[in-house]
């Protein structure tokens, strides 16, 4: 069987067809890649520090602990909404750091201003002083909640120091927490907004178990004490 010279003019075309439909394809997805990819980033949300009722008392030095956090809320995108059942995570708004050091870092701002002359700092802040208290969160929820309602679900807990470390037998509080809100109106916003002035609400808790706490003198004065009590 022979073959014209236009039968084989048209079969060899066919590969070099294929060759170029594959690239036209290829290109038409790197251009698809390419368009996905340098759309607009996620809007980013902080948490902000709520003015409360300064008040005079409490240790002079306070550390508020990295928190611990759920493992469903511990995510850079924002969880909007938790049911029980569900969590809703939001596809375009994320927060603009870890929500365990925006937690810390608010909540020190908080009892900063609530104690005014106390040195109030978060864990992984780069200070020298060693706390003469310690406050801690474990937080469960951080959302608006199945209520409709904004709501921090957390065990909050208020301990004395020893040694740069909590006190193994010094007083101790510990209390489950459930703070909530009715948001203003929906969206992100006001979600974080709420969880802000919640965040504030703990902060008044924990103020109020610090001035129970009894006075704890500091390093200077333990070592002028104890200076003293050599030279005797």
């Amino acid at each position: 069987m022979t073959f014209s010279s236009s039968s084989r003019r048209l079969q060899a075309s066919f590969p070099r067809r294929s060759l170029l439909l594959g690239a036209v394809g290829l290109g038409v997805m790197a251009t698809t890649l390419t368009a996905c990819s340098s759309g607009a980033g996620p809007t980013l949300y902080t948490l902000s520090v709520v003015p409360g009722q300064p008040a005079p008392g409490g240790p002079r030095f306070i550390e508020v602990r990295q928190p611990t956090i759920a493992s469903g809320l511990d995510r850079d995108r924002i969880v909007t909404a938790d049911t029980g059942y569900k969590l809703t995570v939001s596809a375009n708004d994320a927060w603009g750091d870890s929500l365990a050091g925006q937690i810390s870092r608010t909540l020190a701002g908080d009892l900063a201003q609530r104690f005014p002359g106390t040195s109030v700092f978060a864990e992984n802040d780069a200070v020298s002083t060693e706390p003469q208290a310690y406050v801690e969160l474990s937080v469960t929820r951080f959302s608006t909640g199945p209520s409709g309602a904004v709501e921090i679900e957390a065990a909050l807990s208020v301990k004395g120091a020893e040694a740069g470390a909590p006190a193994a037998n010094g007083q101790f509080y510990m209390q489950r927490v459930l703070v909530q809100a009715p948001a203003a109106s929906s969206g992100t916003m006001p979600m974080v907004q709420a969880l802000s002035q919640l965040l504030g609400q703990l902060a008044d808790q924990a103020a109020a178990q610090l001035r129970m706490m009894p006075p704890v003198p500091d390093s200077t004065t333990q070592a002028s004490a104890s200076a003293s009590h050599t030279q005797k």
